[in-house]
């Protein structure tokens, strides 16, 4: 029987599992690798494209989505792309002890770049060892993350919020609970967030959901527009969600191949994006390109 790998060790550069049967993923992960070695400090230039996103300044509204960069290994490169933020993940209770140790890391190396993590259960978790996976990852990656991101945009993680309308309100409830008492224990306030696949009309199931999340005390929420979505779509989402949250910051990904429909987004409602299609198919630099499209715009607290 072949023994099965230790989850607390982190896995050879060559055994890539998953990331193997996708050479644009693999490709994309040594060119970032690549870009991040040779220097301590990953510093980052100024575009004129600063703003706040949850409270924490980035240089520029595009993002690494999660997925990319699943434990934190690639910030410095990452950085040096051009990115204004990444998201590291999923991170589950599997893969929490190597994100941890490559997530410390990436902090000695004083990568300035800004770093949510995302959250997710196993694969094959009861509904209630979902939350328990949440909440303890969470617990965990608090010390080690700029912001946290809560997947709930899987059709394994959906599951849970449709069996039990009492599930979301708990999960959000006590995530937001052990983020304040970490507060109060003398660690930052970390942003949290949770991230969610919406079609173009809002169903009423979603819309509670999200009210769930701005009662809660989330400070935003990632939206993941759907394969095949009409940009106009997207916007109308977009717009859509704006209205309902307000304040709350949303983090648009999904579809995004040119700058003006960075512009719509953001004009639509959305803080930041979120790239991972497009840095595949055209390139780690991509956000260089895209900001050269964006018309400079002055420093902003996210709405």
């Amino acid at each position: 029987m072949r023994p099965r790998p230790d989850p607390g060790k982190p896995p050879r550069f060559g055994r890539l599992g998953p990331w193997a049967r996708n050479g644009r993923l693999l490709q994309a992960i040594c060119r970032l690798w690549v870009l991040g070695l040779g220097r301590s400090r990953a510093s980052q230039q100024e575009t004129g494209q600063a703003r706040q996103l949850m409270g924490l300044r980035i240089t520029n509204p595009i993002g690494l989505a999660a997925g990319i960069d699943r434990s934190g290994q690639l910030l410095p490169g990452t950085a040096r792309a051009g990115f204004g933020f990444s998201e590291v993940g999923s991170v589950s209770p599997e893969t929490l002890t190597v994100s941890l140790r490559r997530l410390k890391r990436a902090g000695v190396l004083e990568s300035d770049l800004v770093h949510g993590v995302n959250i997710r259960p196993r694969s094959g978790a009861t509904i209630a060892e979902m939350m328990d996976d949440y909440l303890h990852c969470l617990h965990a990656l608090l010390p080690v993350a700029d912001y946290l991101v809560l997947n709930l945009s899987s059709p394994f993680a959906r599951r849970g919020w449709a069996a039990d309308p009492l599930w979301l309100e708990t999960l959000l409830t006590q995530a937001v609970a052990l983020r304040d008492q970490y507060c109060r224990n003398g660690g930052p306030r970390v942003p949290l967030a949770i991230k969610v696949v919406l079609a173009p009309r809002l169903s009423p199931g979603q819309r509670h959901g999200l009210l769930l999340g701005r009662g809660a005390g989330l400070d935003g929420v990632v939206l993941v527009a759907a394969p095949g979505q009409a940009e106009s779509a997207v916007c109308h989402t977009l717009r859509q969600v704006k209205s309902l949250l307000g304040e709350t910051a949303l983090i648009s990904v999904g579809g995004i191949v040119d700058g003006s429909q960075i512009a719509g987004r953001l004009a639509a409602g959305a803080t930041a994006v979120q790239l991972f299609s497009a840095v595949l198919s055209r390139g780690v630099t991509i956000p260089q390109q895209l900001l050269e499209r964006l018309q400079p715009k002055p420093d902003r607290e996210a709405a």
